[in-house]
């Protein structure tokens, strides 16, 4: 599940990744459909685009592209060898790390903004002490806060996490990973997605429950409260501005729900991997009884989710999350938006409250499932990875 974005070596040519250079049509492509199609940008409105060096020529394009729209587009770039420098030059983080008045004042005149999250080095960034971390992220609450209050459209592109660092981490191709998220970005029929993703939460929130079931032997039962379901269409309208749900994912989509934490019993085994914050997991299996995690296994990676699972807190094994993708153009296991491919269904545990849950816990980690039914008090959403 894509989480909510987060904002000592010597300097050297290694700190500056060079951009990612596809197809000139790819990134066009890309520019156009996060503009026309998630963002609706107008005439006359102004956007920023955001940006490291890394995904610079998405960003350009978005800058083209806006200007083609007759919109007013301003270009936000984070260097990063200076951002790493900046860590050994200035190490009291707190000092520059939080939002200038001037960036919040352009944040107050902006209608639009495309987010190429960073840095390239990701797992260099996650190997850093958690109170720098948190130094460096403190302004996102806030952040999020103004651009609700502003009704702010923003899309945030998952093509800014998929650089070689971090494929290399996690086993992939780095180039096959970002041609997979731009296809995934500019080949879905949006429209239908808004459908699809109308028609699953509908019947999330008005059902009772739940029953997901797949030929690996999965078969879990799971209470559904009236909460309110999350769905990413890609799309960023009216309703969701409303709904304080202004920041689309790209590539999109899924609808998620928090559900009756109390719940959750039976078996699910994953046939998709996950990638997680420690590493990359495959052939999870979960046993669940009353809402709770009783048992688990992987046959590969199983320390990426073993560690972090047993230093967490209360609340870390109860079943608290369910989505179902809604992506056709997303081929099955493509890292960090796994569970948006169409039809695929993921469960976690967790913390949920940001969905409207009551478990608070930070921790959260999912498995997903493919060419799986999911019915709704005896109604089937999706049989066998189809959705209906």
């Amino acid at each position: 599940m894509t989480p909510l974005p987060a904002r000592s070596k010597p300097y050297s040519a290694a700190l500056h990744p060079a951009p990612m250079t596809p197809d000139e049509s790819v990134v066009s492509g890309v520019a156009r459909t996060l503009l026309e199609s998630a963002l609706r940008l107008k005439r006359g409105e102004n956007v920023i685009v955001e940006t490291w060096n890394h995904t610079l020529s998405y960003a350009a394009a978005c800058v083209v592209e806006a200007r083609r729209i007759g919109a007013h587009p301003m270009l936000l770039l984070e260097e990063e060898g200076a951002y790493w420098k900046s860590l050994e030059a200035a190490p009291a983080i707190a000092g520059w790390a939080m939002v200038g008045r001037h960036e919040w004042a352009a944040l107050a005149k902006t209608h639009a903004y495309v987010f190429f999250p960073g840095p390239a080095d990701r797992p260099r960034f996650r190997g850093l002490p958690s109170s720098r971390v948190g130094a460096l992220t403190v302004y996102n609450a806030e952040w999020y806060r103004r651009a609700r209050a502003h009704r702010l459209r923003a899309v945030r592109t998952i093509i800014g996490y998929a650089s070689d660092a971090q494929a290399g981490f996690w086993g992939v191709s780095g180039e096959l990973w970002r041609r997979q998220l731009a296809e995934a970005t500019t080949d879905p029929d949006y429209p239908e997605m808004v459908k699809a993703g109308q028609r699953v939460s509908r019947a999330l929130a008005k059902g009772k429950e739940l029953r997901l079931t797949a030929s690996n032997g999965t078969d879990v039962r799971v209470k559904l409260r009236g909460r309110r379901p999350w769905t990413d269409d890609g799309v960023v309208g009216s309703d969701d501005l409303s709904a304080g749900r202004n920041i689309a994912v790209s590539p999109p989509g899924a609808v998620v729900v928090a559900v009756d934490e109390r719940s959750a019993e039976g078996v699910f085994v994953a046939s998709r991997p996950s990638f997680l914050r420690g590493g990359r997991v495959e052939g999870g299996q979960w046993e669940m009884r009353a809402g709770r995690l009783s048992d688990f296994w992987y046959t590969a990676g199983q320390a990426a989710f073993e560690g972090p699972y047993r230093t967490a807190g209360r609340g870390r094994d109860v079943v608290s999350l369910l989505s179902l993708g809604l992506n056709p153009a997303l081929a099955p296991g493509v890292p960090q938006v796994e569970d948006q491919e169409a039809g695929a269904v993921t469960l976690a545990i967790g913390g949920n409250q940001s969905y409207g849950g009551t478990n608070r816990c930070p921790f959260v980690s999912w498995v997903v499932v493919g060419e799986a039914t999911v019915a709704v008090d005896g109604s089937a959403v999706c049989d066998r990875g189809h959705l209906l």
